[in-house]
């Protein structure tokens, strides 16, 4: 079966699921995310087209602000071919770099259920995912102005429309260093990375990895190991740049940094590219909007690690 058949059976087993009986009416609206999670929606707009025909209007997670996704034909679903019970709504939304279909349904407290199917056109090799949601009435109605129509540019964000307004500017704090001195020295039963004086990477008692780190520093020439905000993440940079190439044999997590933002996911913020996360920031918003700010500011492509789950070192490459 094609990707386009698998949405369309996925539509029609989800008018299938338990819901509450509803009119179309109950769907109008103006309808909100509040949970910020990895589907990229922040609210939803469903207006009547005549009859049991609908408009849907979805909006993203784009940074710092929301992108409009555009304005399509919603179609409706009901529980027979001869009742008026409308049991979902279903709209195809074409974002630029993936296909989205969102399927709404009434929830038993008023709320609508919504389920988004995702489906990369970008040629990335990530995976196609499948996400569920809740959204509550809201008084929200939406940006003024037109400048939300157009289409989509490279300055896109995760919701893949154009964003309004520029990114903040991240806080870098960075400490120099001199590559060409730097060496790995014993501390007792610590293997440490030291240069002018300065401890840049401590290896416990793993040799291995101290020399690993070394061998990092030296290939990519690191003369600077920094910090964004009051983020517990650690970067390295040549000078004012971040390196685009992979050094061999390196452990690197990718990633597009069009479509990758926050979104808050039980407690905690991570920073998130379809259902893979990349960083947790936890509970601290301001934290993970800054490394987000980084990585946009930088089209950082790839995070990558001197060993996993405890790594001594973590760097980052651009596009």
């Amino acid at each position: 079966m094609t990707k386009r058949g698998l949405f369309a059976a996925a539509a029609a087993i989800f008018c299938f699921l338990a819901a509450a009986r509803a009119d179309v009416a109950d769907f109008y609206g103006n309808w909100e995310n509040a949970s910020r999670d990895a589907s990229g929606i922040t609210h939803i707009q469903v207006n009547p087209a005549g009859g049991n025909r609908v408009s849907v209007r979805a909006y993203g997670d784009c940074h710092p602000i929301e992108c409009n996704w555009g304005l399509v034909e919603g179609q409706s679903y009901s529980a027979a071919p001869h009742s008026r019970d409308v049991e979902s709504i279903s709209a195809t939304f074409e974002t630029g770099f993936a296909r989205k279909q969102i399927i709404l349904r009434k929830g038993p407290s008023g709320e609508l259920l919504f389920e988004v199917l995702t489906e990369f056109s970008d040629r990335s090799g990530r995976h196609d995912f499948d996400m569920t949601g809740r959204l509550k009435h809201t008084a929200w109605a939406g940006p003024v102005g037109q400048t939300w129509e157009r289409g989509t540019t490279q300055n896109a964000g995760w919701g893949g429309g154009v964003r309004s307004g520029a990114s903040p500017a991240p806080r870098e704090a960075c400490d120099g260093f001199d590559p060409k001195g730097a060496q790995v020295v014993q501390d007792g039963s610590s293997w440490r990375v030291v240069a002018g004086g300065k401890t840049v990477a401590d290896a416990g008692g793993d040799k291995r990895l101290a020399q690993r780190v070394l061998e990092t520093i030296r290939y990519y020439r690191f003369n600077r190991k920094c910090r964004v905000g009051a983020a517990p993440v650690d970067y390295w940079k040549y000078g004012t740049s971040i390196p685009n190439k992979r050094m061999g044999g390196a452990d690197c997590i990718t990633f597009n940094a069009t479509t990758v933002h926050a979104a808050l996911i039980g407690h905690r913020w991570r920073i998130v590219d379809g259902v893979q996360w990349i960083a947790d920031l936890g509970a601290n918003k301001a934290q993970a909007d800054q490394l987000l700010s980084l990585i946009r500011t930088y089209r950082l492509s790839a995070e990558c690690f001197v060993t996993r789950p405890n790594p001594v070192m973590v760097y980052w490459l651009s596009h």
